[in-house]
């Protein structure tokens, strides 16, 4: 039970500051590029490193890098699934 309140908030923790701090560097984006996607990759980016880090915390090196690494994949998609939204409106 340690293990999981452990990956839980070493997670939940760094996935945050993540999309805090994409949110932030966006203002820094020409203002083509400021449509929100700072929060989402800062998220996305802040998520695979936080399950890492939970992964690493609880001991469990298979979860922390096979997490880091689909997170990474699920990254990869966001181009697509912005694509197939301007398709559809």
């Amino acid at each position: 039970m340690t293990d999981y309140l452990i990956f839980g908030f070493v997670d939940n923790g760094i996935m945050l500051l993540g999309a805090l701090y994409g949110l932030h560097f966006e203002k820094y984006l020409p203002k083509k590029y400021q449509v929100g996607l700072g929060a989402v990759y800062g998220a996305g980016l802040g998520n695979a490193v936080s399950d890492w880090a939970g992964g690493m915390a609880s001991l469990n090196y298979g979860l922390a890098f096979g997490s880091f690494i689909g997170c990474l994949i699920a990254l990869l998609l966001v181009p697509g699934l912005l694509w197939l939204k301007k398709q559809f409106k």
